[in-house]
């Protein structure tokens, strides 16, 4: 029982930093895209061109706008694990296959986008944004963890009902 009361508390505090992390990228996000928009139009940045600078902000932009999804996922494991007083059930296991994807998709959406983008746009250019492995790979990790979570859900299903 220590244990769960454990899970619950730890769960209530991550739930709080994980929300503000969430506000804090949702700023980000309309930071990022009013930079793309005022450094390119006034060309405030010397060592980049314009495209370069709306390019850069605007991936910036595009990975705050995913992480904004992730987080809400994640704040949402939280929350659940914090009202239902138990780590194991169909909520959690789906925010945490969410999350997974989430974490894919930020590994490999914005290098991609951005890199393309800024290939169409100055062919001349060597900035790149590398596509993450690290991340691809926990996101697949928490996809198996997601299917480990549901699977926690049945066995505890079945010990309640042999009590």
């Amino acid at each position: 029982m220590k244990t769960k009361n454990k899970i619950i508390k730890t769960a209530r505090i991550c739930h709080k930093i994980t929300k503000g992390l969430y506000y804090a990228s949702c700023v980000l996000c309309l930071t990022f895209i009013v930079l793309a928009i005022a450094l390119s139009c006034t060309k405030a940045i010397k060592t980049f061109t314009v495209e370069e600078t709306a390019c850069l902000f605007g991936t910036l932009a595009l990975y705050s706008f995913m992480s904004i999804g992730l987080l809400w996922n994640v704040a949402s494991i939280f929350k659940n694990v914090e009202q239902e007083k138990a780590p194991f059930s169909e909520k959690v296991s789906y925010y945490l296959k969410r999350s997974s994807i989430f974490v894919v998709l930020i590994s490999v959406i914005p290098a991609l986008v951005g890199s393309i983008v800024l290939r169409i746009i100055y062919p001349a250019t060597e900035l790149t944004f590398p596509i993450s492995l690290s991340g691809i790979i926990s996101g697949i990790t928490m996809f198996m963890i997601s299917m480990f979570f549901n699977y926690g859900k049945e066995l505890q299903k079945n010990e309640d009902e042999t009590l």
